[in-house]
């Protein structure tokens, strides 16, 4: 065990005497700390939204208009079919699909239920997952 201790003190001693030793045991941690500070934001911003409404009617109109409000989504518009959807998701154009069903609030007004599919572009799957967990926060509320 002595040996083991004398072999660690001698290796602090040269890392302590070399300053560019020094530097990089100190400094590179320092600087990675901080580039992947900046670089993994996890937060969430700007996402792309397409609302598809077969059968607009109050209800859905409302929760449009609470995905609008939300700074997090910027809503490109309202498609007109599954097929157009599809086409913007391919292209990258949008990053999530609001799909609600036909016959939306009827189907509350006489269930207390309805349906709302989301689509969220998973060539980002962090990105899709928190884009579905905020629209559904929003739902939440409901």
């Amino acid at each position: 065990m002595s040996q083991f201790n004398a072999f660690v003190q001698k290796e602090f001693y040269h890392i302590f005497r070399d300053k560019r030793t020094l530097l990089i045991i100190l400094g590179m941690p320092i600087v990675q700390m901080l580039l992947f500070g900046f670089a993994m934001n996890m937060e969430v911003t700007h996402i792309r939204t397409a609302v598809f409404d077969p059968s607009p009617d109050q209800s859905t109109t409302q929760i449009t208009r609470r995905i609008e409000a939300n700074p997090y989504f910027d809503v490109v518009g309202q498609v007109h079919s599954e097929e157009e959807v599809n086409n913007l998701m391919r292209q990258g154009a949008i990053d999530l699909a609001v799909i609600y069903e036909s016959g939306f609030h009827r189907n509350i007004v006489h269930s207390g239920e309805a349906q709302i599919q989301f689509i969220a572009d998973a060539s980002d799957p962090n990105r899709g997952t928190v884009a579905t967990n905020y629209v559904t926060g929003i739902l939440a509320g409901y």
